[in-house]
């Protein structure tokens, strides 16, 4: 059982497609996931909504923002019934995040590849440090490159890459690249499988990008806790 909170200050950071891309791979892999909703704008739950009005099966469990009482009692019993546990946190810090970062294995935090994207990201990984410090253990994350180029990387890009580097922040090797197929899976209350290659472009690489993506982050997992 692994509880993965996926978070970032800022919004439009790709949180919430991570999040869906993420628990798409896991449950095509058979993987017995779920997702706690947690953000206030509820994309994940809208979008499990749109497969519920289209009658489409539910590939993994969505549980719709639970309350801050809620939150360590959702997590646990949801623990308890999957492999793996995606919780899509809300931009703010706040109790609810702070309980989910203490029972979290793995956080993941995407960011921009801009200045100020980048900033906001070192903001989260100093709140997750603070989580760390008040339980008395490391809270094992990683940085996740969201809209990530497929071509040549731009000379901001390398700088920010750079200093990421020189501070020692941990990024997963693979980014979100952006693609049409990622906003295809919310327009459509679709899974990428679902998707038509005639009415998505890309969605083949899309598939290879979102494949690569997971395989990082268990493998992530995995050099965390080798166990």
């Amino acid at each position: 059982m692994s509880v993965i909170s996926i978070g970032n200050p800022k919004g439009g950071a790709g949180k919430t497609t991570l999040a869906l891309v993420l628990a798409d791979q896991l449950a095509a892999s058979g993987v017995n996931a779920a997702v706690i909703d947690a953000d206030p704008n509820a994309i994940i739950a809208k979008w499990a909504a749109k497969r519920a009005g289209a009658k489409k099966a539910m590939p993994y469990t969505v549980v719709p923002r639970p309350t801050e009482g809620e939150m360590i009692q959702t997590i646990e019993r949801l623990a308890g019934e999957h492999s793996i546990v995606i919780i899509d946190l809300e931009g703010a810090a706040s109790r609810m995040t702070s309980r989910a970062l203490a029972r979290s294995h793995m956080v993941l935090v995407p960011f921009n590849q801009s200045p100020v994207d980048a900033e906001l990201a070192a903001t989260a990984v100093a709140l997750i440090d603070e989580e760390g410090e008040a339980l008395g253990r490391r809270i094992p994350f990683r940085l996740v490159r969201s809209r990530d180029s497929a071509a040549i990387a731009t000379k901001t890009s390398k700088r920010i890459a750079s200093a990421i580097e020189a501070a020692g922040l941990p990024t997963l090797p693979i980014g979100l690249v952006e693609r049409a197929a990622y906003r295809d899976i919310y327009e459509f209350g679709a899974l990428l499988s679902e998707l038509d290659p005639a009415n998505t472009s890309g969605l083949a690489k899309a598939q290879e990008n979102a494949q690569q993506l997971t395989e990082a982050v268990i493998a992530a997992l995995r050099e965390e806790y080798p166990a």
